[in-house]
C-alpha cells in the first residue's frame, strides 16, 4: 500500500495496512527511513513517526538487502534495543539469481541485533512471504480488534490518490525535484460511489520557483506525461475509469514552515 521508488526517503508518512482474517488483525506499519541529520521540520516530523511506530509495535520487522554493508545508524540501533520489542529480520531479493545461489547471511557489523527469526523473501515471487506472515501472526498478543473488519488502512482515499501521483513524480523527475513537493487532492468525485468515471483534481505544490517549469515542461509536455502515468496507476487502484486534472503551484519553503505543515493535513 506504500509507494516505492529507487530514490531514498520515498516514504514520507507512516502508512498502515491491515490484514483481516477470522479472529485476527495484523496491522502493518511502513515508516519513513531514519534521517540522522535533520535539516528542516519536515524531516523532524518523519523521524517522529519512526519513534511513534517503535512505541506502538508488538513486533519489529527489519527489511534489508542481504548484500548491503551499510551500517545501521547508532541512534536507530539504540531505539530498537531500548524498545524491548522482538525483532524479525526479513532479507529481500530471493528471486534474484546471484542472491538465490548464495545463502543469505547477516553481517554482524551492519546488523547489531539478535533477531527472533530470520526470513529470506521475494517481493516479486512472494517466496517466503507466507512463512513470514505465519510467524508474525504467532507473535501477536491477544487484544480486541483495533479497527472495523472492513478496514484495509487507517489512511483515507485522498491520501492514497496523492501518494500514487507522488510516486510517479519520484519515478519521472530526477535530482532534487521530488523532495521539494507535495501533492494535494483538491476534488475527488465519483470514487466512493464507484461511478463510471471518477473525477480527480490535484495540485502539485513545489517549494522552489525553479522547479515549476521543470515539472510542467515545454508546452506542458512533462506534466502531461505525469498525468497520464498517474491516471493509469489510479485507474488500476480504483478499478474504474478516471479523469485526472493536475496543476502546479509554488509554495516557497513549505518543508521548513512548521505552522503550514500542521495546517496542511499532510501528517494527520
Amino acid at each position: 500500500m506504500a509507494i516505492v521508488s529507487p530514490k531514498p526517503q520515498t516514504t514520507r508518512l507512516r502508512v498502515t495496512g491491515i490484514l483481516q482474517e477470522d479472529n485476527m488483525q495484523l496491522i502493518l506499519s511502513d515508516t519513513p527511513g531514519w534521517i540522522e541529520q535533520t535539516a528542516y521540520p519536515l524531516q523532524q516530523i518523519m523521524n517522529l513517526q519512526v519513534k511513534i511506530a517503535l512505541e506502538d509495535a508488538d513486533v519489529l520487522v527489519w527489511v534489508a538487502d542481504p548484500h548491503s554493508r551499510d551500517p545501521i545508524p547508532e541512534k536507530v540501533a539504540q531505539m530498537v534495543r531500548q524498545s524491548g520489542v522482538p525483532l524479525v529480520l526479513c532479507l529481500t531479493k530471493k528471486d534474484i539469481t546471484r542472491v538465490a545461489k548464495e545463502p543469505a547471511k547477516v553481517n554482524p557489523a551492519a546488523f547489531p541485533f539478535e533477531p527472533a527469526a530470520v526470513f529470506h523473501v521475494s517481493g516479486t515471487t512472494r517466496e517466503g512471504i507466507d512463512e513470514l506472515l505465519a510467524t508474525l501472526k504467532s507473535m501477536l498478543p491477544e487484544h480486541p480488534p483495533y479497527f472495523p473488519e472492513d478496514y484495509m488502512s487507517d489512511r483515507n482515499m485522498r491520501f492514497f490518490l496523492s501518494e500514487l501521483i507522488r510516486e510517479q513524480v519520484m519515478l519521472i523527475y530526477g535530482a532534487e525535484v521530488p523532495y521539494h513537493l507535495f501533492v494535494a487532492i483538491d476534488t475527488c468525485k465519483g470514487v466512493d460511489e464507484s461511478a463510471p468515471l471518477a473525477q480527480i483534481y490535484a495540485t502539485i505544490y513545489t517549494g522552489k520557483e525553479s522547479h515549476v517549469p521543470i515539472l510542467i515542461g515545454k508546452g506542458g509536455k512533462q506534466l502531461k506525461v505525469l498525468g497520464t502515468r498517474s491516471r493509469k496507476e489510479i485507474e488500476q487502484f480504483l478499478h474504474q475509469k478516471v479523469y485526472l486534472n493536475l496543476s502546479v503551484k509554488l509554495r516557497k519553503d513549505w518543508r521548513s514552515n512548521s505552522s503550514f505543515l500542521q495546517k496542511s493535513g499532510l501528517f494527520q
